[in-house]
């Protein structure tokens, strides 16, 4: 599996990863096993989502051991500074580790800064800071949310609904991104596409770019697994 550097924020992975929310409908022995199967194949980037800690607690479970191996990130829709801190707290705790490598703030209606009123993206970085996170990111399926992250830099990843059925003008976007020096992510595609092959050679080919999918067994799942033990 390629390796890739997600631009600045420094995090170098395969180009290939998982979103976790399936696992939340498996039991802990079952969560522990996809996983690992993933693991054995290569897989090292984990989208643990939203704070649900029911979920974190299957991630942490079936992870335990692999922790330094990892690349562990989570998303965070904007709050007061507290409840963020609470939550944040949950979520690592669930987890069994002390730290995300990837925190990011999820799907906002405006663009989370540092100094503005609510204070929430000054609470990201004051848990940056003290270690409990180790980069920030952002995820949006809005052109002009995007645009503005990429614009004034505030930000080392962006996760966008990229698909290999995607527009140009939405590649340039994933170009913009590369050029901005951030990561690029894709959101996973739900229910899994029908034309596999084309999704996957299409979003492995770009540097700096995690192609993710549903953590979730069949053979979809065994598809994006052979990908991953293969050079693309």
């Amino acid at each position: 599996m390629k390796q890739v550097t997600l631009g600045r924020s420094g995090i170098v992975t395969g180009n290939l990863g998982f979103e976790c929310g399936p696992l939340l409908q498996k039991s802990f022995a079952e969560c522990r096993a996809i996983t690992q199967r993933a693991i054995e194949a290569g897989i090292r980037f984990f989208d643990i989502g939203l704070p649900v800690e029911e979920l974190q607690k299957r991630v942490g479970h079936a992870t335990v051991g692999s922790r330094r191996e990892l690349i562990l990130a989570g998303s965070f829709e904007p709050c007061k500074p507290e409840e963020f801190k609470n939550q944040l707290k949950m979520v690592l705790r669930g987890l069994k580790t002390d730290y995300l490598d990837l925190c990011q703030i999820h799907d906002p209606d405006y663009l989370p800064r540092t100094g503005d009123s609510e204070g929430f993206y000054d609470a990201l970085m004051a848990a940056k800071k003290a270690g409990y996170i180790r980069s920030i990111g952002l995820t949006t399926g809005s052109i002009d949310i995007a645009l503005h992250a990429l614009e004034y830099g505030w930000y080392d990843t962006l996760q966008f609904p990229w698909q290999a059925q995607g527009g140009e003008e939405e590649m340039d976007y994933l170009t913009f991104t590369h050029e901005a020096d951030m990561g690029s992510i894709s959101v996973p595609p739900q229910p899994y596409p029908s034309d596999m092959k084309t999704q996957l050679e299409t979003l492995t080919a770009w540097d700096n770019h995690v192609s993710l999918w549903l953590l979730e067994e069949g053979a979809d799942m065994e598809a994006v697994l052979q990908a991953a033990q293969s050079d693309c």
